[in-house]
């Protein structure tokens, strides 16, 4: 763990000014703390009160070590829905033990994050390509959109999965009342009018527009509190949150048995790396908005000791919320100490005011989840792949659909599957491009594309791609193919500017065919080589073998190839 971690260095250089921006963000964030808090842990299929748990040490431990100064961590749909769906899939457990193992989830999720924030491995947040997560959040949230259907409607269900939850609502369709419906209709409808014309009114109306975004994006709480108060002044028979316990969060060690805990570690680890990636990925957005850096292995500690404190806390896995992190960035908040003070608030909240909220309808607090994960879909990436790489786009689909079908951990296992499938695919097959002169300059280009100037006896290949165990033979094969349909070749000429590794199945197959050409009277030449290649390549003896010689350049290579000169050797 590196030793500049920087453990509250916000605070070391804190200074006045900041100290009322801050406590303002810290209001603001409250606002979406609260519904959210309580609407995602819904969504993991926990009681309400768990979500509030998971808005308090969470908050607070990553202020202490976060890299981000408007990151807010805490309850977010995607660890929710992972989470539902773990439990959803434990036939063998009680619903009495899932807020245990939920909490064991963040636990051992954050343990894992810390370890690898510990061992560096911050980098793993390359290995999920564009199109696997964005299929992965699509297809997330349109299974949160589904799950959310029988809180809309009024009926229980504690289904993970789509074809689970549309079994149960046909059902007992012939069950359903009209208030929940129709509370649910009213709701969306308030909260899609005050996300369109809400802000754009207040500005028309002479509010500042920082503030009247704020007032547009805290909408969700007003909403909630209006539809509160119609519930309880109508009567209406719809199914309520219900009182919670009043007080701080107790501190407990959720330890499944050994066995469950095995069981588990698969979406332990998912959950990790999703949470992780969704996290780092949003905070870099708001570095790059603020011109900030922020450290994907501080990152990973910071939201490991997060997850750590939701676990010991009652609460479930928690990452970063684009929403909420806006909203914060929006309201000012200078460094962490906004979501310090939101979590202090929270604490207060709990231990005073925790009644209220027993009024609040569950299809009210479903709508903010619709209208929250609506905004995750987004099929830019989709509409790019399918006009760049059309098998990137199909990545894209299968992964999206596995999540419906097969659930969240299975469709990122798929989605990782597929693109080191196609990435092999791909580069198994590299392009060769047969290079000369273009006229009149030292450049040399594909004989396809430009009208060039070709040396007689001498065949240049270009090589774009580097060279490793599933296109060597390939590129073998293209090359002797090339030889046949030029039979006076005396020289073949590698161009491996594009090749950045080499590796020790493609260096036997280079020995290959170097001692093949040089059987037929064909010496192998190489030009542009990498200095780490060749570096490689001169400590495995292959240089010696070569029965050609290595140029700095094309044009050199070409020049003397074939004279008595000695060529350029590359140092």
């Amino acid at each position: 763990m590196e030793s500049s971690f920087k453990v509250l260095g916000w605070l070391r250089d804190y200074r006045r000014a900041d100290l009322w921006d801050d406590v303002v963000a810290s209001a603001t964030l409250v606002m979406f703390l609260v519904p959210q808090g309580l609407a995602y842990a819904l969504l993991a299929g926990l009681s309400p009160q768990a979500g509030l748990y998971a808005s308090i040490l969470p908050v607070i431990c990553y202020a202490i070590v976060g890299s981000s100064a408007a990151l807010s961590v805490g309850p977010a749909a995607l660890p929710s829905l992972m989470t539902a769906a773990v439990l959803a899939g434990l036939s063998q457990v009680a619903p009495s033990q899932y807020p245990m193992l939920a909490a064991a989830l963040a636990l051992f999720s954050g343990l894992l994050r810390v370890v690898f924030g510990g061992l560096r491995f911050g980098f793993v947040a390359n290995y999920l390509s564009s199109p696997v997560v964005g299929g992965f959040v699509t297809g997330s949230a349109l299974l949160i959109l589904l799950t959310q259907v029988p809180n809309l409607i009024g009926i229980e269900s504690h289904a993970a999965d789509a074809q689970s939850m549309l079994a149960r609502v046909w059902a007992v369709r012939h069950e359903l009342s009209w208030a929940s419906p129709a509370l649910s209709v009213a709701t969306l409808l308030a909260l899609f009018a005050c996300r369109a014309w809400l802000a754009k009114g207040l500005r028309r109306i002479g509010l500042a527009a920082r503030a009247a975004d704020l007032f547009g994006k805290a909408a969700p709480l007003f909403v909630i509190t209006v539809a509160a108060a119609a519930v309880h002044a109508l009567g209406l028979p719809v199914k309520l949150v219900g009182a919670l316990p009043q007080g701080l969060p107790p501190l407990t060690w959720p330890m499944p048995q050994i066995g469950l805990l095995i069981d588990l570690m698969p979406a332990i680890a998912a959950i990790a790396l999703i949470g992780f990636i969704d996290s780092y990925s949003i905070a870099q957005v708001l570095a790059l908005k603020r011109r900030e850096t922020v450290n994907p292995n501080r990152e990973l500690v910071a939201l490991g000791l997060a997850n750590m404190a939701a676990g010991v806390t009652g609460g479930f896995p928690v990452s970063a919320s684009f929403s909420r992190s806006a909203a914060n960035e929006l309201a000012g908040a200078r460094t962490q100490l906004a979501g310090v003070l939101a979590a202090l608030w929270m604490l207060v909240i709990l231990a005073a005011a925790a009644g209220l909220f027993a009024l609040l309808p569950l299809a009210t607090l479903s709508c903010t989840i619709v209208v929250a994960v609506i905004q995750l879909i987004d099929l830019s990436v989709l509409r790019l792949a399918w006009r760049y790489e059309r098998g990137d786009a199909w990545i894209f689909l299968a992964t999206a659909a596995a999540v419906l079908v097969a659930g969240v951990v299975d469709a990122v296992l798929l989605g990782v599957g597929l693109s080191l499938a196609h990435f092999v695919w791909r580069t198994s097959s590299p392009h060769l491009a047969e290079v000369g002169r273009v006229p009149g300059s030292e450049h040399y280009r594909n004989r396809l594309r430009h009208a060039v100037e070709m040396q007689p006896g001498v065949l240049a290949i270009r090589v774009d791609e580097s060279l490793y165990f599933a296109n060597i033979r390939f590129v073998s094969d293209a090359i002797v193919g090339m030889l046949r349909q030029r039979p006076d070749t005396r020289s073949v000429l590698l161009v491996l500017s594009a090749v950045n590794a080499i590796d020790v199945s493609a260096l036997q197959g280079l020995r290959d065919l170097n001692r093949g050409l040089s059987e037929q009277g064909v010496a192998l030449h190489l030009a542009e080589v990498k200095g780490p290649v060749m570096d490689r390549l001169r400590q495995s003896g292959f240089l010696a073998e070569l029965s050609g010689a290595v140029h700095l350049s094309t044009h050199s290579a070409m020049r003397l190839i074939g004279t008595p000169a000695e060529p350029d050797y590359v140092i």
